[in-house]
């Protein structure tokens, strides 16, 4: 059966991160997907007057998965909202999911094969904060139904992909209340799964991850702290540019490069693709075509081993040429 890909290019470096991502994940599946095309941030703007139009929600609510590029921010703009997250929240994508391991033998830390498990909090969580003249007061509400969702989506993805030990990031010691209930559900949720299961206070699962990070293989946390520890993870294995990530619900997945629209020093035509080729991955995966996934991801280390690889990871080539060389990869796979 054919599934349907939306494709919303976004802002900066977006149009050409995902125009990577399509070209191989058209390699890699052919005919089984079919792509649709739409308007997401700043062009949707000029073409419609918003930033999100009515018909890119409608053919995100068709669609079996999406692939998205980065929205700039208009700080600039009082009435403006972030049109993913307002996506995400309208699909309920309530998990955010990112993968680290290093590419390439020699580079980076090559001791690291995590999967880093967040809550969206524009889902997940109602977060607020209140000015007054003396302050700013900060005020988080997290159910136990949606803590319970989260770790059954967890307990899902992390047998699909063969993954063993789970552990439970939290600062309980800080937050004995919303924390404690997080790690209550943990064991809950998780208990006769199979899975080796333990908790740690955020700051010593961080130093774990740079001491030993073959030490974790899942971790779990509410967005706050794992924000951090996926910066953390992110440069241990090359960089934001390197790392897929989805976001990911019941019935359907947006998946995006972890850089964002527009990543610094990056010579127009250099950007590095990788990181949306292998959310394009990560895409396959949620439409039930995990072979194809596994040829990208495959593909994708067999070029970075060649040193066919863009100038922020120490290589010469461009943006089309690093894409090219990843289809060729998978040609030969054929």
């Amino acid at each position: 059966m054919t599934k349907n890909i939306l494709v919303l290019p976004g802002d900066g470096v977006g149009p050409d991160v995902t125009s990577s991502a399509v070209s191989v994940l058209e390699q890699a599946a052919g005919n089984r997907i079919k792509f649709m095309h739409g308007d997401i941030g700043q062009e949707a703007f000029v073409k419609t007057s918003e930033y999100l139009p009515a018909e890119t929600l409608s053919l995100a609510t068709d669609a079996d998965a999406i692939i998205t590029g980065g929205v700039a921010e208009m700080p600039s703009d009082k009435s403006y909202r972030n049109p993913l997250r307002a996506l995400k929240k309208q699909l309920n994508l309530y998990s955010v999911v990112r993968k680290f391991y290093p590419l390439r033998a020699g580079t980076w830390v090559q001791n690291i094969d995590l999967l880093v498990i967040t809550g969206n909090p524009d889902t997940l969580m109602s977060i607020k904060e209140t000015e007054s003249l003396d302050g700013v007061n900060s005020y988080r509400f997290l159910t136990e139904l949606s803590c319970s969702k989260l770790f059954r989506m967890a307990s899902s993805l992390a047998t699909t992909m063969g993954r063993k030990k789970i552990t439970c990031a939290h600062r309980t010691r800080m937050f004995p209340a919303l924390d404690g209930m997080f790690v209550n559900c943990f064991y809950k949720e998780l208990a006769g799964g199979g899975f080796l299961m333990n908790d740690m206070e955020v700051d010593i699962v961080a130093t774990e991850l740079v001491m030993d990070p073959s030490s974790l293989d899942v971790i779990i946390t509410t967005d706050i702290y794992g924000t951090v520890l996926a910066g953390v993870a992110a440069g241990m294995v090359g960089g934001s540019y390197l790392t897929p990530m989805g976001n990911i619900g019941d019935s359907s997945g947006l998946f995006e490069p972890m850089h964002g629209p527009n990543p610094k020093s990056v010579k127009k035509g250099f950007v590095n693709p990788t990181s949306a080729i292998l959310s394009g991955a990560m895409a396959l995966d949620c439409v039930g075509m995990p072979a194809e996934a596994e040829k990208i991801r495959k593909a994708v280390r067999n070029v970075y081993s060649a040193g066919e690889i863009t100038p922020d990871v120490g290589g010469k080539a461009t943006t089309r040429q690093f894409t090219d060389s990843v289809i060729r990869s998978l040609a030969e796979m054929e």
